[in-house]
């Protein structure tokens, strides 16, 4: 991979959450298209000027030298992209960079789904909501370590028991298609698989619901990337009040408590730490971390 090449997909394109495409137009001319917003006019094409449709020589060449020949195209139209952007690429580095919990900075509200026999569950049934978020934490073991359920007000946490199943309003709602489940899964699914559904054969279902995928959908909105955008990116190229006052969202610049959180629910399903006998077993960050992610 060349410099400009590695400078646009990793420096530019993963940074900002924007897609690239590298292809070869039907008269032979390699281009990449870069999508860096929702409407038609943030897609942009740059072509090279080099045909590369195949001659009898070029067929005669070794597949060595076809691949230095495509390495050498794509930094070509990479170049290119990066001269071209270069506006768009200094309006977002000029952006004020602020974490999640700086653009959300009231507290959650909180309920521990198991405590006086599920009481917030009859709140919730009683007047359930059209759309809920779902996270989870310690999602490589089945039941996960914790999981996150919030509405627009406030946001269940459960910790279900090691070998155990979820709690039968969490089932019940899990299966209710009347509530819109909202996830930012990775390309693996880990949540939903952990929660014990299945994905579809036809991903592009997780874009309408009853569940939506934030990275299936942003892919369709703005382009598929190798990498998941992640939440802070997600939430940065969609929200217009963000746009507005030009502010990107980033991972904490104090990335040690951010991992010190993921470290504790990696331990607990690898079984190298004790497992949560409850929500009070978190500490008030810990609970609001997990919520915000939801």
């Amino acid at each position: 991979m060349g410099a400009a090449t590695q400078d646009l997909q990793q420096k530019v394109c993963q940074k900002y959450g924007w897609s690239y495409h590298y292809e070869k137009d039907t008269s032979g001319h390699w281009y990449v298209e870069v999508v860096v917003g929702m409407n038609i006019h943030n897609k942009h094409r740059f072509t090279s000027p080099n045909n590369s449709a195949k001659s009898k020589q070029q067929q005669q060449v070794t597949k060595k030298q076809k691949d230095q020949h495509v390495k050498a195209e794509k930094e070509i139209v990479s170049a290119m992209a990066l001269e071209h952007l270069a506006p768009q690429i200094a309006h977002e580095e000029g952006k004020k960079c602020c974490q999640l919990s700086e653009v959300f900075p009231d507290p959650i509200q909180i309920y521990d789904s198991t405590n006086n026999n599920g009481a917030i569950w009859k709140q919730f049934w009683k007047n359930p909501p059209q759309v809920v978020g779902i996270d989870t934490e310690g999602n490589q073991t089945s039941p996960p370590v914790v999981v996150q359920i919030s509405t627009s007000e406030y946001t269940i946490l459960e910790t279900p028991p090691r070998n155990k199943s979820l709690s039968s309003n969490l089932s019940r709602l899990l299966r209710d298609n009347s509530i819109t489940k909202i996830f930012c899964d990775n390309f693996s699914h880990a949540d939903k698989i952990a929660l014990g559904m299945d994905p579809p054969s036809n991903i592009s279902n997780y874009a309408k619901p009853p569940i939506i995928d934030l990275e299936v959908l942003s892919a369709n909105l703005y382009g598929y990337t190798k990498v998941p955008r992640g939440l802070a990116k997600i939430v940065s190229m969609s929200m217009p009040q963000l746009q507005q006052n030009n502010v990107r969202i980033v991972k904490p610049r104090n990335t040690n408590q951010r991992y010190k959180n993921i470290g504790r629910f990696a331990l607990i399903e690898q079984g190298k730490a004790r497992p949560l006998r409850g929500v009070g077993d978190l500490s008030e960050r810990e609970q609001q971390y997990c919520a915000l992610d939801s």
